[in-house]
């Protein structure tokens, strides 16, 4: 419900706070994987696949917000 505290693991809330800080732009996923886990973890795809799933399912605006940019990265959406 709306309000309601969601709980999130210190990976989602960063991987989350990169797509806030560039809301409305793709952030590419080298970018991600280097902000989130770091410059060793940039071939390491499914790390953000995981952590994007992760955050999709969470009873939050955010998650149904998140687009795929297929073979780029990903958008958080601007609400109306």
């Amino acid at each position: 419900m709306k309000g309601d505290e969601v709980r999130l693991t210190a990976t989602e809330y960063s991987l989350l706070h990169e797509l806030v800080r560039h809301a409305g732009k793709v952030v590419t996923h080298t970018q991600l994987l280097r902000a989130v886990w770091g410059p060793q973890a940039e071939t390491q795809s499914q790390y953000l696949r995981v952590c994007i799933t992760h955050l999709r399912q969470k009873p939050a605006p955010a998650g149904r917000l998140i687009r795929n940019e297929p073979g780029v990265g990903y958008r958080l959406l601007l609400e109306d």
